[in-house]
């Protein structure tokens, strides 16, 4: 399966997202049809799961009877142009995102 995401490091290297390689699939064709962004849109993409979990922060604070622990879970996965996309367990997320509280 092709990558859907290609992010060019500083360094030179890449990161691919979305797919994986096949065994006796050539990695040139990883590469095929997948967009290409700079690790800033990365680091963006990445950022936003800051606001995500602030967001989430203070409506758990904001709950009348708050219980001692609380914890969230939810799949996540980059878009073509490098965004941040939350998405339902049965959209096969690329990583899995686990938020947890506990009381002060």
């Amino acid at each position: 399966m092709a990558a859907r995401i290609i992010v060019n490091l500083p360094e030179g290297g890449v990161v691919l997202f979305g797919g994986a390689p096949e065994q006796g699939v050539a990695d040139a064709g990883l590469h095929a049809g997948a967009t290409r962004v700079e690790v800033g849109a990365l680091e963006a993409a990445f950022g936003a799961l800051g606001v995500v979990a602030a967001a989430m922060e203070r409506a758990v604070a904001a709950l009348p009877n708050r219980p001692e622990d609380m914890e969230v879970e939810f799949g996540a996965t980059l878009s073509s142009d490098g965004d941040l996309w939350i998405v339902g367990p049965d959209a096969s997320p690329e990583f899995t995102v686990r938020l947890a509280w506990e009381a002060d």
